[in-house]
């Protein structure tokens, strides 16, 4: 059953499985279902300076490559630059030998990719340092491996030059790659081998006019069609998808469709908190949102729109005072593509 692993700002973790009663969903236990209980403390002590959740903990059989986003476990980064491990095994953080260090000299200032670059069947991390150079480093399941000399795989991504990175299937091959939005608003796509960006060809123009005027960015395959599209949110608070695929016949490559654009969403708020999950079905994105008054909100998406249900179904959780939410899917039930 998936669910969220949400912290306290004095640094407990707590989880909350995402009940199904019948064809409904919510945070609240049934006791018709044979519930009683929720927000168990799973976890403490986790003040730490970057929480990189993924599915550092291979799936127990052979599965396609997971969503990027969420996890079954949680790599954490000390303010010394360590990074830690922590497993999640029957519904908590409390098991024994975790936490041990699987990585050494990291920075708060990088910017962390969680997917599996590798395509070995777990997460790896991708960083881009402050220097603008994309490093990679592979998960072998217990440690991240240095790879020396061939840890640089991409140079040039500098910040204030590529305001955004999201991680994708763009290519529709193994390995994830990465879209890049440029400060311009021009959506820029580089290929990877599961090796390295370098030497994959030219970067590809794909998309434009993606302003100031998008606050958020959500990457799903939200069609279901086997690529992912994008959905953003318009400073008016409409969430906006754009379509990516293989539109025009004279391109023989994917990029995003031409306008119109469809409107999926109204009423969102820049504060809100957004989390994209495989909530109901593996292989299905849904939206839960922890708004500005602390309650969670479920927009399942349904024939290309988010789906605005009755309050008795939308509101799904109440006083949600936490720091973090992490969407996790404990390991016997890996979430993978279809």
């Amino acid at each position: 059953m998936p669910g969220l692993v949400v912290r306290k700002s004095n640094g407990d973790l707590r989880w909350y499985p995402f009940f199904r009663h019948g064809e409904k969903f919510s945070f609240y236990p049934d006791k018709d279902y044979g519930e009683s209980e929720t927000g168990f403390k799973v976890g403490r002590g986790f003040n730490f300076v970057k929480y990189l959740p993924g599915y550092w903990m291979p799936a127990p059989s052979p599965v396609p490559h997971r969503r990027i986003g969420g996890g079954n476990s949680l790599v954490v980064l000390e303010k010394d630059g360590d990074l830690k491990f922590y497993r999640f095994e029957e519904m908590t953080f409390f098991v024994k030998n975790t936490g041990h260090r699987v990585g050494r000299g990291f920075k708060a200032e990088w910017d962390y990719f969680v997917a599996e670059w590798t395509g070995n069947g777990t997460s790896d991390l991708l960083v881009r340092d402050e220097d603008g150079h994309l490093r990679l480093f592979p998960w072998n399941g217990e440690k991240f491996v240095d790879l020396g000399r061939e840890e640089k795989v991409g140079d040039g991504f500098h910040k204030d030059r590529f305001t955004h990175l999201l991680p994708g299937y763009w290519t529709g091959r193994e390995f994830p790659d990465l879209v890049v939005r440029e400060e311009n608003g021009n959506l820029w796509l580089y290929p990877f081998n599961g090796k390295t960006f370098k030497g994959q060809g030219k970067p590809r123009k794909i998309g434009r006019g993606f302003g100031d005027q998008f606050t958020h960015y959500f990457v799903d395959e939200w069609m279901g069609n086997g690529t992912p599209d994008l959905i953003v949110r318009h400073k008016n608070g409409k969430l906006i998808r754009y379509p990516y695929g293989m539109f025009d016949s004279s391109k023989d490559y994917y990029h995003f469709s031409d306008p119109p654009y469809a409107t999926v969403g109204r009423g969102f708020k820049g504060d809100w908190v957004y989390i994209v999950g495989h909530w109901r079905t593996p292989g299905h994105p849904d939206l839960l949102v922890c708004d500005n008054h602390h309650k969670m909100r479920f927009y399942p998406f349904e024939n290309g729109e988010f789906v605005e249900l009755p309050k008795s179904e939308k509101y799904v959780g109440n006083d949600w005072k936490f720091t973090h939410f992490f969407d996790f899917y404990p390991v016997e039930e890996q979430v993978s593509r279809p």
